[in-house]
């Protein structure tokens, strides 16, 4: 039963500034020192920007303040293996007001809001939702509200100094440098490579410049790799603020599944990047279980548990997809661009 001290609704314009003031209140109590505020241009970039959409679901009270939310940033989804499209829910953004969590025996808020969030909006506006949960909200998640888990994330890690050392096996004739913007020549690549794999993230130019090229007070560098006039790949990186120290992170990637040389480039080109940025490691995650995953072992990484710093767990719950977590597990290709963990 809901509490009937609280309305129970969709975000509405003008809502922005009250979740903001519990956002960072929230955050700021689970993140301790370091914590930065978020601001209202990061907020409308995430749920009014985005080309797919987002979707918030608030408790407030009688004077507005929010009690809690729920939400989620909505992703195009494009299965290659049945050429079929899907709208995939990242969960983020999640938090309950300190004023209104309850003690054990009580119903938690934190549930209260998720269900009328999966009830307004599951298997109608996306077909799967997927998040990397903490600890307190998966325990939750897992017991009450379907969520089932994928895996526990490794991190590929890649020394510098090592990497800086190794030669190609033979001559490429593929170049990748740093670009400014993120080239026209994307939707070609993504629709070259979207059959490819048999779930990814549709990463047309639309996305990624929203995504990337627009998301305010991140710095995000675009590698562009071709073959004379034909794209071979892009990669997105960050060299700061990362989940492991000291470590540049390749947080997307845009590669045929089997092109070794295309990967090799990108991946030198973000390690020269990195360096020339005093980064002594450069990190990125990928599936194991598809080929991409020993092609970056042959290019000098090796995997760290992402325990070893913070343990990231990968869930998911179905609705109307048909994809169940092993099927998950074995085939989709994710990168940490598709998070907020990047």
């Amino acid at each position: 039963m809901q509490n009937p001290s609280l309305r129970y609704r969709p975000f509405e314009a003008g809502d922005e500034e009250n979740i903001l003031e519990t956002f960072n209140l929230t955050f700021r109590q689970v993140c301790g020192e370091g914590y930065v505020d978020r601001n209202a241009d990061f907020w409308r970039w995430e749920y009014l920007d985005n080309p797919a959409g987002s979707l918030a679901y608030l408790a407030v009270t009688e004077e507005g303040k929010v009690a809690a939310q729920y939400a989620g940033v909505l992703m195009p989804v494009h299965l290659g293996s049945e050429g079929r499209d899907l709208v995939f829910m990242h969960a983020v953004d999640s938090m309950v007001h300190p004023e209104f969590r309850r003690g054990l025996k009580k119903r938690p808020l934190f549930l209260e809001i998720a269900e009328a969030y999966f009830d307004a909006y599951g298997g109608k506006d996306f077909d799967l939702g997927f998040g990397y949960p903490v600890r307190p909200a998966w325990r939750i998640g897992e017991r009450y509200l379907g969520y089932r888990k994928i895996r526990d994330l490794d991190f590929l890690i890649q020394d510098l100094d090592v990497s800086s050392r190794l030669a190609p096996e033979s001559p490429i004739s593929v170049q990748a440098e740093p670009v400014s913007e993120l080239p026209k020549t994307v939707d070609k690549l993504y629709q070259d490579l979207r059959s490819q794999y048999a779930c990814m993230v549709a990463k047309d130019r639309r996305y990624l410049k929203w995504r990337y090229q627009d998301c305010p007070g991140v710095s995000y560098q675009f590698l562009y790799a071709q073959d004379s006039e034909t794209p071979r790949g892009l990669g997105i990186l960050r060299t700061e603020g990362g989940l492991v120290p000291g470590a540049a992170t390749l947080g997307d990637l845009l590669v045929a599944p089997d092109d070794r040389e295309g990967l090799t480039r990108l991946v030198q080109a973000a390690g020269a990047l990195a360096r020339s940025q005093g980064c002594n490691r450069l990190m990125t995650v990928v599936n194991p279980n598809l080929p991409l995953h020993q092609s970056f072992l042959s290019l000098g990484f090796h995997v760290e548990p992402s325990s070893q710093w913070l343990e990231r767990r990968l869930g998911s719950r179905d609705w109307t997809a048909g994809l169940d977590q092993a099927w998950l597990d074995q085939n989709w290709f994710y990168c940490l661009g598709d998070s907020d963990l990047f």
